[in-house]
């Protein structure tokens, strides 16, 4: 008699890869238990193990919905089970059990221990150096109505002012631009105030002197930068151009257009020119928190991009096109229907209305000018044969080419400030420096768009926002982490990945993406065979891409080839 045969198929994937990294590399299930013991009534897998194949599924299905974990769990029992070294029970990964997660890591006391242990983790585990932060924020948007002291209406960096939304304030870590360090505040908040709660938590956990904070001109505000210089740490940061910077530009610009200073030319990376400037030191005074008077030396750097002085231009150039057709287009030609201006001042008003409106108030010299028609009217009845006026002030403009001359000239250039010592830090590595500000802006592209979606969030409960945002830093983390080490490895060894570019089989890359690293390892599937009491798997054979970057990443093969292995 023939023996019946249940043949159950598993999609593999990424899976054992991204468990190695969370589980054996960084350790992140054992923290979380560390941090959170576990209760008396909890059943199944612990909270870190639940933990931890949530974020396997986020980085694997580029999905965090909580309502899909269940299913894509019980696909993969045989998988899970093995790579978890426990079967997973229905009840595991239900939406209550993830609930829970969001609830405990929106606990800003056991968050915040979480962070400590993760990043010291990371940092002992990938020799990550401690010099540079950057530190930057970004808004997710909430797709429901009403507002909370959370989800509350501000400017919108998704330029979606009618949807509530929340802040996420990041520090990420150079050279890597890994996040260390997440902060949640409300939609309304102020950004200038956010860089501090960050900057004092790294500070007081590494208990290193003389970090370098890097962000955009918010961080530029005196009270952070005397916060800092207080703490003994250092700034690098664009001047916004409010209050007196402004001016003060103008007059730094005019000493350079002047040939009043010395300009160094400076390079990129590449060697390729990027711009010139020069540097000057003036003495600042400014009182940190409620402490005594703070006094100290700070470095100002005047710089002129070549890229954004051609942009700017071009911005120019559009501007007063634009400008042109609207001051033109105030007083159309006469015609049924068309609006004139018989009074000077009503089209003056017009005309101030446009000019400030482009930014273009001395490029344009306007004009207004009066226009009559005549028409001969002949005599009817008691009244002559006369001729008619009708008056009409009519825009003429012309660009004033001296004034745009001198405008194009101060383009470009932009205002950094630091307190560095420039033993430490010159002028060209400061900008360069600045200039990979993109690793920390990559977060919260990658936190707000694929793979982890932040934006828009389809959630109602505060904590649930916090504890998922949090979540997807940890996912984001692991994102940046692979990335770096598959990079490393490839400089150190002097080669190039193949394979990774569909429909591109020859393309070679040294600087591959966590997204192709992963799609690499799409399609790789367990076969379980149930014949009787006898069990027989059969894994897919990975390729030689394959091998290579499990190779690269440190992770043994036996990471997969233990599912084809009896768990019993």
């Amino acid at each position: 008699m023939t023996e019946s045969q249940i043949i159950t198929h598993e999609r593999v994937d990424d899976i054992p890869l991204l468990l190695h990294v969370l589980r054996e590399r960084l350790q992140l299930d054992q923290i979380l238990d560390e941090q959170l013991p576990r209760h008396g009534n909890w059943q199944g897998l612990s909270f870190g193990g639940v933990t931890v194949t949530w974020l396997a599924h986020i980085l694997s299905e580029c999905d965090h919905f909580m309502s899909h974990v269940q299913d894509w769990a019980n696909a993969r029992p045989e998988t899970l089970g093995q790579l978890l070294g426990q079967s997973v029970r229905d009840t595991d990964l239900t939406d209550d059990r993830l609930s829970e997660v969001l609830r405990h890591l929106s606990n800003d006391t056991f968050w915040h221990q979480i962070e400590s242990s993760t990043n010291a983790r990371m940092i002992r585990t990938y020799r990550l150096p401690r010099r540079r932060v950057r530190v930057d924020s970004t808004t997710a948007k909430i797709d429901k109505q009403g507002v909370s002291w959370l989800f509350r209406h501000g400017h919108s960096k998704d330029h979606r002012p009618d949807l509530p939304q929340f802040k996420v304030m990041l520090a990420a870590l150079d050279p890597l631009g890994v996040i260390v360090a997440a902060d949640i505040a409300a939609g309304n908040a102020a950004d200038d105030p956010l860089y501090l709660p960050i900057i004092d938590r790294l500070c007081d956990d590494w208990q290193t002197a003389g970090l370098l904070f890097i962000g955009d001109c918010k961080l530029s505000s005196l009270a952070n930068r005397a916060h800092i210089h207080q703490r003994k740490h250092f700034y690098l940061a664009p001047l916004a151009q409010v209050g007196e910077v402004p001016e003060q530009l103008t007059a730094w610009v005019q000493k350079a257009l002047a040939g009043d200073v010395r300009l160094l030319p400076l390079k990129a990376d590449d060697g390729t020119p990027w711009g010139d400037g020069y540097e000057l030191t003036r003495s600042l005074a400014a009182s940190a928190d409620t402490g005594p008077m703070l006094h100290w030396k700070e470095r100002v750097w005047v710089v002129r991009s070549q890229s954004l002085q051609e942009a700017q231009q071009r911005g120019l150039r559009q501007r007063l096109e634009r400008a042109k057709a609207a001051l033109l287009a105030l007083t159309p030609p006469r015609g049924r229907g068309q609006r004139q201006f018989t009074e000077p001042e009503p089209l003056r008003a017009e005309v101030a209305r446009v000019l400030s409106q482009y930014h273009v108030e001395d490029l344009l010299t306007v004009r207004l000018h009066r226009d009559v028609a005549r028409r001969a009217v002949r005599a009817y009845g008691d009244q002559p044969a006369r001729v008619a006026e009708q008056h009409r002030y009519v825009v003429q403009c012309w660009r004033n080419a001296r004034a745009i001359q001198q405008q194009e000239q101060t383009l470009g250039w932009r205002v950094y400030v630091t307190n560095t010592p420039r033993r430490q830090l010159s002028l060209e590595q400061g900008i360069q420096c600045y200039a990979d500000e993109y690793l920390v802006e990559r977060n919260c592209h990658r936190l707000k768009g694929r793979p982890l979606s932040l934006a828009p969030l389809w959630i109602t409960r505060e904590d649930h926002a916090i504890g998922l945002t949090r979540l997807l830093t940890l996912a984001a983390r692991v994102l940046a982490l692979v990335e770096y080490e598959v990079r490393q490895q490839l400089k150190t060894q002097k080669q190039s990945l193949v394979g990774l570019f569909p429909g591109q089989a020859t393309r070679e890359t040294a600087l591959p993406t966590t997204e192709r690293l992963l799609k690499a390892f799409d399609n790789i599937a367990l076969i379980v065979i149930h014949t009787g009491d006898r069990v027989e798997r059969h894994l897919t054979t990975l390729s030689a891409l394959q091998k290579t970057i499990l190779r690269l990443l440190k992770c043994p093969v036996s990471w997969y080839q233990q599912l084809e292995q009896d768990s019993g």
